[in-house]
């Protein structure tokens, strides 16, 4: 079963969750959706309002992924306990809010000895996507976090030039520069604190990312693919829902050195599937809620990512069944 947003919100041609979904299909087995807000608890037995859900493939064209009008057919509503599934994958949008943290408490309550949940979703919560990268921060830029605006403008003067991220925003919102000199910085350290009360991400000015950012694939800590994002026009954000475009990449030397660095923390926290961000060699972020890339990937460099995450979960299914949980 997978916990994402809702299907018609989805979008085929780019979402990972629907490729995941396409490749456990062709695989043979059997999807159920729900949404975070279908989940519920009774009795101390965690349930979900869930729909079987059947998606016809997209198709390849000149490089882009081409979706049928009609791609999925929902089933009827169902009743079920999360311990009816061998696999339950948590793939809602962020933000993180109190509907998504309360989602994963009822995912807590799913019986380990029946039911693999991924990412664990008290690694969900531990897992903060802006801070995670800050344990490993000779991997990444200097970065601060904090609300103090005087502080931001002590260290905006001293880099020259920064980029400014909300710590709980997703796809490029909120994102600015933040440069020495310039006549509007107090009125937008302003808008983005909250006055100084919200915390943000502030990182040093990369010069590398004119050649855009990565998006390394990582599954279970091991690099599976990447695609480079590179801003169009005028936004400097390479971020695919700003209008990014995406250019084939491979994973590098320096990026497999950033994952075995990465591995232990991730599998600590029980983080299997995992997006990690790199601009110019320096680890950004670490995205963990619902990873993308997967679709440009597979559509630029010929692979079948989705169908290796399946048969990861195949074989995790079959080897604690090989030690006995029954699942």
């Amino acid at each position: 079963m997978v916990v994402a947003d809702p299907v018609p919100d989805l979008n085929p041609a780019h979402d990972t969750t629907v490729a995941i979904i396409e490749a456990a299909q062709l695989q043979g087995h059997r999807v159920w959706v729900t949404t975070a807000s279908d989940l519920s608890v009774d009795a101390g037995r965690p349930l979900a309002r869930c729909q079987a859900l059947q998606v016809r493939a997209c198709r390849l064209d000149q490089g882009r992924w081409v979706a049928p009008t009609d791609w999925f057919q929902l089933g009827e509503v169902e009743h079920c306990s999360l311990d009816d599934f061998q696999v339950v994958m948590m793939r809602t949008d962020p933000p993180v809010d109190q509907v998504y943290l309360r989602a994963t408490y009822v995912l807590d309550l799913a019986d380990p000895a029946r039911t693999l949940v991924m990412n664990e979703p008290a690694g969900l919560r531990n897992v903060n996507e802006k801070f995670f990268s800050l344990q490993t921060p000779h991997l990444g830029p200097p970065t601060l976090i904090t609300a103090s605006i005087s502080t931001v403008l002590e260290r905006v003067e001293t880099w020259g030039r920064a980029v400014l991220k909300p710590t709980d925003a997703m796809a490029g919102r909120g994102i600015m520069i933040l440069a020495h000199g310039d006549p509007n910085l107090v009125s937008l350290l302003e808008q983005a604190t909250g006055r100084g009360r919200d915390l943000v991400v502030v990182q040093q000015w990369i010069e590398g990312v004119v050649d855009g950012d990565r998006r390394i694939i990582v599954l279970d800590g091991r690099p599976l693919g990447s695609v480079r994002r590179v801003a169009c026009g005028t936004d400097f954000r390479c971020n695919m829902a700003t209008g990014a475009v995406t250019v084939a990449d491979e994973v590098t030397d320096d990026d497999r050195r950033i994952c075995a660095e990465l591995a232990p923390l991730l599998r600590r926290n029980g983080i299997v599937f995992a997006g990690i961000d790199v601009i110019g060699g320096l680890l950004t972020e670490v995205n963990v809620t619902s990873p993308t890339g997967v679709r440009e990937i597979d559509a630029l460099s010929g692979t079948n990512l989705s169908a290796e995450i399946v048969e990861w979960m195949e074989s995790a299914v079959a080897r604690r069944q090989a030690a006995g949980v029954d699942l």
